[in-house]
């Protein structure tokens, strides 16, 4: 999605991976909450080669918290090769410090959105906002400064791993969420949904704060404000109920897609760094338990069939 949307914008843009499409040549239809386009002349490589990264002026690093985990550092160097700043979104901060990238050169980042790709070639950006933080670079609004026309804010931070604490607790919620086959918001709906959620998130803020890190308001998806809504104005989450939404998690579009690859990592991850300060979880721990779920029997019917599982 990103990508693609940056090529709009007139960037030359190359997706480096394992693989390539099916369909190299096929355009890349990206629907945005303003309407739909084709991005047409994507170059793909395989991460093995480098012959079209040699002039590179930047590298975006967007891989899965899996794929970046089993990465080993000579393959991540062959990927970054060049001088130019390396923007890494979404990113765990552990694995980027394992494949040690020169720390003048990295750009930790962020990107707020819901992006759903079901199937090859088609991507939806389904957020009615998004956001894009990342750490300041001289090149930021050059490179991003466009995206602003598909509805994205640019936001500059001098620091972003508070920001990716505060983003990491937002996603404890895509697991069980994922587990009901549903969205966030239509999960929310639901006073057993509101309740798991609470429940999680009071966890992840009590971690933190134990583990000592520190966290920051986001702009947007911010876990502070969410909480701060689940208990004071539960009733507000109403009004999703009967309405369609597409904002799937990433956890739930990896099941639908037949693949469980990092369902529990986030509530697991969680529990290890709770552990790490001396304090024992429950509901991460036992959401985490229930990743296998979908694989053996299937979907919960509800988020209260799925809340009686854990009490």
């Amino acid at each position: 999605m990103l990508g693609g949307l940056l090529h709009q914008c007139g960037h030359e843009v190359t997706l480096v991976g394992r693989g390539t499409p099916a369909h190299p040549a096929r355009p890349v239809r990206v629907t945005h909450p303003a309407g739909w386009l084709a991005v047409d002349g994507l170059r793909y490589e395989r991460s093995g080669s480098t012959t079209g990264r040699a002039g590179a002026d930047a590298c975006l690093v967007t891989l899965g918290r899996h794929h970046l985990r089993a990465m080993r550092r000579p393959d991540f160097a062959r990927v970054t090769a060049g001088e130019g700043p390396v923007f890494l979104f979404n990113c765990d901060p552990t694995d980027i410090q394992r494949l040690a990238l020169p720390p003048q050169r990295m750009r930790r980042g962020l990107t707020l959105t819901s992006a759903v790709k079901l199937q090859e070639g088609d991507v939806e950006l389904s957020a009615s906002q998004s956001a894009l933080l990342v750490e300041r670079h001289p090149d930021c609004q050059r490179l991003f400064g466009a995206l602003g026309a598909y509805g994205f804010e640019i936001v500059e931070v001098d620091d972003a791993l508070p920001f990716m604490s505060s983003f990491f607790l937002y996603q404890l919620l895509f697991l069980p969420v994922a587990l009901c086959n549903l969205t966030l918001p239509a999960f929310l709906a639901v006073p057993e949904g509101r309740e798991l959620a609470k429940n999680l998130l009071r966890e992840g803020f009590v971690t933190m704060e134990k583990a000592g890190l520190a966290l920051a308001a986001l702009p947007v998806m911010d876990p502070r404000e969410l909480l701060g809504r689940l208990e004071k104005k539960p009733s507000s989450f109403d009004v999703a109920r009967d309405r369609p939404d597409r904002a799937y998690s990433s956890v739930l579009q990896a099941y639908l897609r037949g693949r469980q690859t990092e369902a529990a990592h986030l509530n697991r991850r969680l529990v290890e760094i709770a552990s790490s300060a001396g304090q024992r979880l429950v509901w991460n721990w036992r959401v985490a338990q229930k990743a296998g779920r979908v694989a053996g029997a299937g979907f919960y019917r509800s988020p209260e069939e799925l809340l009686r599982s854990l009490e």
